[in-house]
């Protein structure tokens, strides 16, 4: 007869999990799939998105399937609670003493291999399980000692079989209840203190947001766009009330992209896209948001990325579709999901990725042609539309400060001014290439409305800065010429029309009018020696530096 050995145990709660967290998501799934049997049974009332329920008088008085999460941090416990089925009396002991030995159909069910609910040992002192199912008027009980639990893994000299270790450290008892009761509670008592990120209600919440099966939040104007989606194809999304401590989870997604808390970019419209196999089965569906691609999303944005799910619950985490990407900090150019909807695509026991087959070579297959292949050529298409519209926007920039120059006679001297000249006109000598490339990027892509949109988004951007650029210059000169009449009003009237005119064409060191010419030209030989031996932008600081002691002394 094989013997099971206690190892096994300790593989199943010490050794499960890298981050604590996911016990969250465990106990959720199992929540979940009893709410799916509850609904399935007319017990609970299925649930509706926002619009539907605005749009509707919902006289059903069915209860509200919903999963309560509560951390208590004072007392170190945590309960996670949903009001579905529960587990009958005659049930309870089996189901929950059994490991490895679920009833549950791994095509329907989110939660099936029967180890995930003995997750938490490994983080408390007491795992307990309570259950009332509906019509008993029994509450049934199991307490699990995770102290003794460990004890005994850590004893080398104790050689105990797995079921007798079970045995050793459950105890079950049941309770009168009412009748109408029927849900089902896992509580975790006495966390232990290295674990105390279980107890952080914040992380715990902004964990639960992205792994949870949960609605969008509401700000989310193209949540509406995604369920039309859904709907149009007879496909499927998941979505429950999970409440942390009263407070309703969503996914956290926004329109608006930020940058040290302001918005560089923002999401303009969604894309769908379905996954295939060889033989045209739909494996799964992705949608991702129309943005400039601008750069690497900064990770303040913590919706950034493709993410992987399935049932609506995260696969892995925000990195795991990173290596479908040609370059792995491709990911980070996107935002959106990938969700998995084929029955032979089934999740690993860590819930980490999906058990190797034939399916998921061909899920893999479709979807490096999409990651891979389409969306590096995206970014990179975008990158080079922007660059081409920047060389356009510096040229237009580099001539306004070149007029403001003059204006403001901030030229070191005549041959400073006609070197600049000369520069300004070598850039523009490329502006009709430039233009020409632009409308060949525009042109080439004209019957893909993707790329459309991004080129589109792109040059709007530039529009609007060309927009800023003209009105900054306009309000420059405007100054410069109030200034100059300002100056001319004070002038003393013996000054003739030709020296007012002479006047106005000045260089840099002509404003420093208590030095001779002889000085000024010294000055103006020693101003551009810095710009040889600085950076344009320390050497301009430098001069202009010098020029203001200068004039002030």
């Amino acid at each position: 007869m094989a013997i099971i050995g206690k190892n096994v145990i300790e593989n199943l709660t010490l050794g499960m999990y890298e981050n604590s967290l996911m016990i969250y998501r465990e106990y959720i799934q199992n929540a979940a799939d009893s709410i799916d049997n509850a609904i399935n049974l007319g017990i609970l009332k299925e649930k509706q998105d926002t619009y539907t329920i605005k749009n509707s008088i919902d006289l059903d008085t069915k209860e509200k399937a919903q999963i309560d999460i509560y951390i208590n941090q004072k007392e170190r416990n945590i309960s996670i609670y949903d009001n579905a089925l529960g587990i009958p009396t005659d049930k309870f002991y089996n189901t929950l003493s059994s490991i490895a030995d679920s009833e549950k159909d791994k095509e329907s069910n989110k939660g099936f291999r029967g180890i995930g609910r003995l997750a938490g040992l490994a983080y408390c002192k007491k795992l307990i399980f309570t259950s009332s199912y509906i019509g008993e008027n029994k509450k049934s009980i199991m307490i699990w000692d995770g102290e003794l639990l460990k004890n005994i893994l850590n004893d080398t000299k104790n050689r105990i079989s797995a079921s007798d270790l079970v045995d050793k450290v459950i105890d079950y008892k049941t309770e009168d209840c009412d009748i109408n009761e029927h849900f089902f509670e896992v509580t975790l008592n006495d966390i232990s203190t290295e674990n105390n990120e279980l107890l952080n209600v914040k992380d715990v919440y902004d964990y639960l947001s992205f792994v949870a099966p949960v609605p969008y939040v509401n700000s989310f104007i193209y949540a509406s766009k995604i369920k039309e989606f859904v709907k149009e194809n007879n496909l499927k999304l998941d979505e429950y009330d999970i409440l942390v401590n009263g407070k309703p989870l969503f996914k956290p997604y926004k329109t608006h992209l930020l940058t040290n808390n302001k918005t560089y970019d923002e999401i303009k419209d969604i894309e769908f896209r379905k996954i295939y196999s060889k033989d045209n089965t739909l494996l799964a569906w992705m949608w991702f948001a129309v943005i400039k691609f601008e750069k690497n999303i900064p990770i303040e944005n913590k919706m950034r990325s493709i993410r992987l799910r399935k049932e609506n619950i995260q696969i892995g985490n925000e990195t795991t579709l990173s290596n479908f990407f040609k370059e792995p900090r491709g990911i980070n150019y996107f935002i959106g999901e990938v969700m998995v909807i084929d029955k032979n695509l089934i999740p690993n026991a860590r819930r980490d990725y999906f058990n190797i087959n034939e399916t998921l070579r061909e899920f893999e297959n479709a979807l490096t042609d999409i990651l891979k292949k389409k969306a590096h050529r995206l970014y990179y298409y975008s990158s080079n539309v922007r660059r081409l519209f920047k060389k356009q926007y510096d040229i237009k920039e580099k001539e306004n400060e070149f007029n403001l120059k003059i204006q403001q006679g901030n030229f070191l001297d005549k041959n400073d001014e006609i070197n600049a000249k000369k520069e300004l006109d070598k850039e523009k000598e490329n502006l009709s290439s430039i233009t020409n490339s632009i409308n060949n990027f525009e042109n080439n892509y004209k019957e893909n409305s993707l790329y459309n949109k991004v080129f589109n988004l792109i040059k709007e951007d530039f529009q609007k800065k060309y927009i800023e650029l003209t009105a900054s210059e306009k309000s420059q000169q405007s100054a410069i010429k109030t200034d100059t009449i300002s100056k001319n009003d004070n002038e003393n009237n013996t000054h003739t029309a030709q020296e007012k005119s002479t006047k106005k064409k000045k260089y840099k060191t002509q404003e420093l009018s208590k030095y001779n010419k002889r000085e000024q030209k010294l000055i103006t030989r020693i101003y551009n020696k810095i710009r040889k031996v600085l950076p344009k932008d320390m050497a301009e600081d430098l001069i202009n530096k010098i020029q203001e002691d200068l004039k002030s002394e």
